[in-house]
């Protein structure tokens, strides 16, 4: 599990990196549940980044698209009190 979660993420790296931000598994539980981690670098463009709900959808598609048998998947972000709205 832990290597197609790896994979959707890395497909969808390259998108968010070149607005400042990046994604990494924070941590996968017993009950296939994926904690991923968005972190908003000190360049991140705030005004880039899509809505919540867009970004979890995104997530969801990308990430049970490598492995159905995923669970619930939650977004932490970190960084973001550093960065400055353009």
């Amino acid at each position: 599990m832990q290597q197609a979660v790896e994979t959707a993420l890395a497909n969808l790296r390259p998108a968010l990196a070149a607005d400042g931000f990046d994604l990494r598994i924070g941590s996968i539980e017993a009950d296939n549940s994926v904690r991923v981690i968005l972190e908003a670098k000190p360049d991140a463009c705030m005004d880039c980044l899509v809505p919540d709900p867009v970004l979890h959808a995104i997530l969801d598609k990308a990430i049970h698209d490598q492995d159905p048998n995923v669970g619930t998947i939650t977004v932490d972000k970190v960084g973001f009190e550093n960065v400055e709205a353009h």
